[in-house]
């Protein structure tokens, strides 16, 4: 039962943000599993609802994942804690707020509030992301232990077969966001920019980040770092507000037991 556990894992774990419909064949391929053993898993991950057979193209992610991701976001609190934090953060005209949730080396982002002139951007609400490149993941990295960081940027390129980026150039922006309590990020999408900083749960560790994002032309460099300062304040805002969440979750007491 476990072995099959893990190639059913094999086989969601296939999917991507830029592979979002798979056939049987690529399965295969990507997983190493024989295609009749992708077969018979992917007929009963379909009939579990993990699953979902798109007409003559193969299969993609079942709503039932989209459920359980809800109750992941929602157990986290990071997108409740927002609300009504970030109110004192201004927005030029195309720029917009951007909450993501670190999961190991992705993030993930979970909320996004777009300004009265909306701008083509790629964070759209549920897309994942290795965490490195994008400003919000950038943020919850620097956060980590340093060898915890390397570690995940490590594991998420493997996964990925992508090439690692230059980790000391990283480790040193990271030493930067720690001091500053922000960074700036322009390598995620051409033309964009986003001032990110941390946001840390109850247990000392980075939750995820929020930033402000939009075209590089409307961040001025005079105002970087009063924009940024203003990103980090909000984010330790959220920061309390998740922690103080978590601490009030209560915790059953057990009755007591006669001597």
């Amino acid at each position: 039962m476990s072995a099959s556990v893990g190639k059913a894992a094999l086989i969601l774990r296939a999917f991507r943000p830029t592979l979002d419909v798979l056939s049987l064949r690529s399965l295969a391929e990507r997983t190493g599993l024989p295609r009749s053993t992708v077969h018979l898993l992917c007929r009963t991950l379909v009939a579990e609802g993990l699953l979902e057979v798109v007409p003559r193209a193969g299969y993609r992610l079942g709503p039932f994942l989209l459920e359980l991701g809800g109750l992941i976001i929602d157990r986290t609190g990071l997108v409740d804690a927002v609300e009504g934090s970030t109110a004192a953060l201004q927005r030029s005209a195309g720029q917009e707020l951007h909450v993501g949730q670190i999961v190991e080396g992705w993030i993930v982002y979970v909320h996004r509030e777009s300004g009265p002139r909306r701008v083509t951007m790629s964070n759209r609400v549920g897309m994942r992301a290795p965490a490195f490149m994008s400003g919000c993941g950038r943020s919850a990295l620097a956060a980590l232990d340093p060898q915890d960081a390397d570690l995940r940027i490590r594991r998420v390129c493997k996964q990925e077969q992508i090439s690692l980026p230059d980790m000391g150039a990283l480790a040193e922006e990271f030493a930067h966001a720690r001091v500053r309590g922000y960074l700036v990020c322009r390598s995620f999408q051409p033309g964009r920019t986003s001032v990110a900083a941390a946001v840390i749960g109850a247990d000392g560790q980075p939750a995820g980040a929020l930033s402000i994002a939009g075209p590089t032309s409307t961040f001025a460099p005079s105002r970087l770092g009063d924009l940024g300062r203003a990103v980090s304040d909000s984010a330790a805002i959220v920061s309390r507000r998740l922690q103080t969440r978590r601490s009030l979750i209560a915790v059953p007491r057990l009755p007591d037991v006669p001597a």
